[in-house]
């Protein structure tokens, strides 16, 4: 106990560090006022009803931070930045030009987010439209001036947009994955209530199921999540007493981290939507009919987590080639006259990483679709009444603290080698 209060108060001494957390936490406060102040036009009680008791609900829920039902100015959250972050990591696969931007190193990068901070802004008008003409198609809220729909729109608009811009600064200048971290304050803000309103039902045995599975599968999540193979290479121009220098290259279960889960839930959400929305303005008998099968289809728990599964393992691969580039690592290492054991350098060293990564990350996937899926199941089939905590808020949960301690520990590193320079 006493190493641990030593580690933290070691933080705080440290200014870089301390500076760091002391923004997330600020920019923490500011989000949740944020979240307080009610947007015109748009009532909570009516997105509750809308809602309620639904998948969709539960998915924007926790992809907005929790705040959906709050119809504040950040209802909206990050869906449209992360639906368009998809838009273009799927786009890079297709589109030779972005490719190249991202191969181009920082610069390439900083103009593809600056497209995406572009295209988040009428993915945003698009849905705070969708949800207004959803609820008034339903007769859940008042037909709105015109006056009253742009600011509505504006408004909705505007918080989200602020979202991405606390999302960027945190990840720049704070502790913790911008993204991820707004999501784990909406998660974490959301136990209390469900522990209030769901945990009382729960019969002796059903605690008891609870509290193991919590346990096991908190425990299970962090050892996966570290885990790593570690394949060594060695440095042939960097010789010292006894033979070539030795050294590692990482290669995690979990190499995408929770992004997988976040952009599964969030893709999932956008045809359930555009599904309420399309039945509450009855275009035809055949529209109708077809969005009401969708919402159907998705609102069935076998569905629905099948799709959650089968996307979160798609994407953590997918996004696999993305965060690891098995080309430019092989590159780097043969500048650097750096090989791996048994292995030419060249082609066949990025063919064996990519292998072995590829290996790795299929183990990680399903671990983390297994997770996400695995609460929904046990309460279907009654083993719990409710969750306190979704699968992948879990996740997310665990991802984010994980992640914001690997962080610390790499700024105290560099810190005390900052000391004999």
């Amino acid at each position: 106990m006493s190493n641990l209060k030593e580690k933290i108060l070691s933080l705080f001494r440290t200014k870089e560090i301390r500076n760091k957390i002391l923004f997330s936490l600020l920019i923490l406060v500011v989000y949740r006022i944020l979240s307080a102040i009610p947007v015109s036009g748009i009532p909570a009680e009516a997105l509750i009803k809308l809602f309620e008791g639904t998948q969709l609900g539960d998915v924007l829920s926790t992809v907005s931070g929790g705040v959906l039902e709050s119809a504040s100015l950040v209802a909206i959250g990050l869906t449209p930045y992360i639906n368009a972050s998809i838009i273009f990591q799927l786009l890079g696969t297709v589109i030779p030009k972005l490719e190249e931007l991202r191969k181009e190193g920082p610069e390439g990068r900083r103009k593809i987010s600056m497209y995406t901070r572009i295209a988040t802004v009428p993915l945003a008008i698009l849905q705070s439209f969708v949800i207004y003409s959803t609820l008034r198609g339903f007769g859940l809220i008042d037909t709105l001036s015109t006056l009253e729909l742009v600011g509505m729109s504006a408004a909705l608009t505007g918080g989200s947009m602020v979202m991405m811009w606390f999302s960027e600064l945190i990840s720049e200048q704070g502790v913790g994955g911008g993204s991820s971290y707004l999501i784990m304050l909406g998660i974490l803000s959301g136990i209390p209530g469900t522990v209030r309103t769901n945990f009382v039902t729960m019969d002796n045995f059903q605690k008891i199921v609870f509290f193991a599975m919590a346990f096991i599968l908190i425990v299970v999540t962090i050892i996966i999540t570290q885990a790593e193979r570690r394949v060594p290479i060695q440095y042939s121009r960097r010789v010292r007493a006894g033979g070539a220098m030795d050294s590692y290259i990482p290669i995690k279960l979990t190499q995408s981290g929770v992004m997988p889960v976040i952009f599964a839930m969030s893709l999932l959400s956008f045809p359930q939507l555009i599904a309420k929305f399309l039945v509450s303005k009855n275009y035809s008998e055949g529209v109708t009919h077809w969005a009401n099968k969708v919402i159907e289809w998705l609102g069935n728990t076998y569905i629905y987590e099948s799709l959650v599964f089968v996307f979160i393992i798609a994407f953590a691969l997918f996004y696999l080639t993305v965060v690891f580039n098995t080309d430019d690592l092989s590159e780097n290492l043969q500048k650097q006259g750096a090989f791996i054991q048994g292995v030419r350098p060249g082609n066949s060293t990025s063919d064996y990483l990519r292998k072995t990564a590829l290996r790795l990350n299929v183990i990680g996937a399903i671990f983390l679709a297994l997770v996400s899926v695995l609460p929904s199941f046990m309460i279907h089939f009654g083993l719990m009444t409710a969750s306190v905590i979704s699968g992948t808020g879990l996740l997310i949960v665990i991802g984010v603290v994980l992640d914001m301690k690997r962080q610390t520990e790499s700024m105290m590193v560099v810190r005390r080698y900052d000391k004999y320079l």
